[in-house]
């Protein structure tokens, strides 16, 4: 449970977590004014785009509403980590007195194998699962590769994309799991509570209007969960890190949907999602990641995330 008594090297005030929130959610905001900016410009070039279109935008990003390329639009989604990155790792430093190292493992030092490996292993479990899919139902799916507008999207994939999805990782699997696990020496209350945090910051998006709220819930609480138990049998972050990049590399390059957050030039589009199978299978693929890296990396009792623990400096008593 090295990891996850990271949060005792530093400083633990209730205040110093809510700055941090505060600082990191304000940068969030502020990093959407591109966005804004865009839409609002093509309002005034365009005066029949009016409330009706903003809903269906809502709804459904699709940014070709505002004449703005898919390419484009997500490089104004992903603006916003990009401004609040920083802003945790810098406020993070300061308020906590800690290295921010401690938020990926407690070694000081990133195991880039583990990141490869789970996003590797999860982006291949993730096209045999959605083989399965296609071959169940093959009349839902439609190839629309081009190859210029694919080449751009793979590389913000590879090089902007992994910040959206490590930053969520930092903050919900690394630093309110690593804090509320000092506050209630446990991890099972902190997998549930962050679990349950972060399918409420999903709660805007708009699969969840496209779906329904409590069916798309039950899917990020289970993704929330998952990487949550990985993060702490592997006492460390980097296979959550690969996971969460994986997915959603996959659904921003391998197939896209109506109603995704993310709306791409992706090689497949499909026209009909089912928000159970999609949690149920994720779910058998979850299981299947774990007992794999449970044999890979030797992690032994999986008791780790049920039995209670101390502060790390009684132990040295």
């Amino acid at each position: 449970m090295t990891y996850l008594k990271q949060a005792w090297e530093g400083l633990n005030d209730w205040w110093r977590y809510f700055v941090v929130m505060a600082g990191v959610i304000l940068a969030y905001f502020v990093g959407q004014f591109p966005l804004t900016f865009a839409i609002l410009r093509a309002q005034q070039e365009n005066p029949e785009l009016g409330t009706n279109e903003l809903e269906r935008f809502t709804e459904n990003p699709d940014f070709s509403i505002y004449d703005i390329g898919n390419n484009t639009g997500l490089l104004l989604l992903l603006i916003s980590f990009i401004f609040a990155f920083p802003v945790l790792y810098y406020l993070f430093i300061v308020i906590h007195k800690r290295s921010f190292a401690t938020l990926v493992n407690a070694t000081k030092r990133v195991r880039w194998s583990r990141v490869f490996f789970g996003l590797g292993l999860w982006f291949i479990l993730g096209c045999l699962g959605e083989a399965v899919m296609y071959f169940k139902s093959p009349e839902i799916y439609t190839f629309q590769f081009q190859l210029k507008p694919f080449l751009v999207l793979l590389l913000i994939c590879l090089t902007l994309l992994p910040i959206q999805t490590s930053l969520e990782e930092l903050v919900f699997r690394g630093y309110l799991l690593q804090g509320l696990a000092s506050l209630f020496k446990n991890a099972w209350i902190p997998i549930i509570i962050t679990s349950i945090l972060f399918g409420a910051i999903h709660s805007s998006n708009p699969e969840i209007a496209k779906y329904g709220f409590w069916q798309m819930q039950c899917y990020y609480f289970t993704a929330g969960a998952f990487l949550a138990i990985i993060t702490i049998m592997d006492d460390g972050l980097e296979l959550a890190l690969g996971v969460h990049a994986a997915t959603n590399m996959f659904g921003a390059l391998m197939l896209s949907y109506e109603g995704a957050a993310l709306q791409t030039d992706s090689l497949f589009r499909t026209s009909q999602i089912d928000p159970i199978m999609l949690t149920i299978s994720f779910g058998i693929l979850a299981v299947l990641f774990i007992l794999i890296c449970s044999k890979k990396y030797k992690w032994g009792s999986f008791r780790k995330l049920i039995d209670p623990f101390t502060n790390p400096s009684f132990d040295k008593v």
